[in-house]
């Protein structure tokens, strides 16, 4: 080996370990990141559960249920003022933005929600505000979140990163269910509610709908995509009531059997999928009205044969 071949390769083995110790280095950081993230998690959820648990233990429950609304005559109706629940107190002398409290049984998602004037900064911050690649779960900037029942946003929308160590949304895939894979079902029929607090009120949603979609228009052949982000006030000609309901009964994996109305109010979780970048995971849930039983009669769900999907050759190129 001559000389400049002696060079050329040193050159080579030298770029070569910049790579490995700076490719090392990011997973080093990606690692200490998560199991940072993780261990927040653990604290907020442990602070949540044992103030739960002191509230129901000190909390007796009144001979007459308050009604939200109270008419003190014909022309003035005063609403009564909102309560922030004792479970979340805590975290908003902590921090501001807090939202509320998502929990979805079967998996790891027990989480503090934030809400701030973007969809950017909880990307990659933790809940005190750190720098984290993990993230925190959030609602969507534009969504009314707290208030009064009848004055929140007709869709609430959760984002969460797909974690691979099951935190923030990591394990929302318990859920994902495709033609290919049916598995999942049977989990879907153990847990098909989940639970959402706001600072003052905690409501169920049954599930009634799961699947994976396309959010840029390149992963499509008409450049069509159903832009689930955008319907959160069922007002407008683009966003209505009907455009929803048709895009997520198209779409979803299972027919739950679950009723829906006009009037009704929903909660999506949306989380990054993996079958292609970028591409999303939706779980959508229908808040349980007001009287009506959280529980879900799971005999009438079944795997829908005709769910649209995205057009796994288009993407794929075959």
């Amino acid at each position: 080996m001559n000389s400049k071949e002696k060079k050329s390769r040193t050159i080579i083995i030298i770029v070569a370990s910049v790579i490995l110790v700076i490719s090392l280095g990011y997973l080093a950081y990606y690692l200490i990141q998560e199991k940072r993230a993780e261990n927040v998690n653990d604290e907020l959820a442990n602070r949540h559960t044992d103030t739960v648990m002191i509230t129901q233990e000190t909390t007796t429950v009144p001979e007459t249920t308050v009604p939200e609304i109270t008419t003190t005559t014909e022309a003035t109706t005063v609403l009564e003022p909102l309560v922030e629940l004792d479970s979340m107190k805590g975290f908003i002398e902590d921090n501001p933005h807090t939202a509320g409290w998502i929990t979805v049984g079967g998996t790891s998602i027990d989480n503090v929600v934030v809400q701030c004037e973007d969809n950017d900064f909880y990307l990659n911050h933790d809940f005190y505000g750190r720098s984290s690649q993990p993230g925190t779960v959030f609602a969507d900037f534009r969504c009314v979140v707290n208030d009064y029942g009848f004055r929140q946003s007709d869709n609430i929308i959760l984002y969460g990163h797909n974690q691979a160590n099951g935190t923030m949304f990591g394990t929302l895939q318990k859920y994902k269910i495709t033609k290919q894979n049916t598995k999942k079902f049977d989990f879907y029929l153990q847990h098909p509610t989940f639970t959402f607090s706001n600072l003052y009120e905690e409501y169920t949603y049954k599930i009634i709908a799961l699947f994976v979609c396309e959010v840029d228009p390149k992963h499509t052949r008409d450049g069509v995509i159903f832009d689930y982000q955008n319907y959160i006030r069922f007002g407008s000609k683009e966003y209505t009531y009907e455009q929803f309901m048709q895009n997520v009964t198209e779409r979803s994996e299972i027919i739950t059997g679950v009723d829906v109305q006009k009037g009704d109010q929903f909660l999506t979780l949306s989380t990054c999928s993996n079958e292609f970048e970028p591409s999303r995971f939706i779980v959508i849930g229908r808040k349980v009205r007001d009287g009506e039983s959280p529980e879900v009669d799971t005999s009438l769900a079944k795997l829908n044969p005709d769910a649209k999907e995205p057009d796994w050759n288009f993407i794929y190129g075959n």
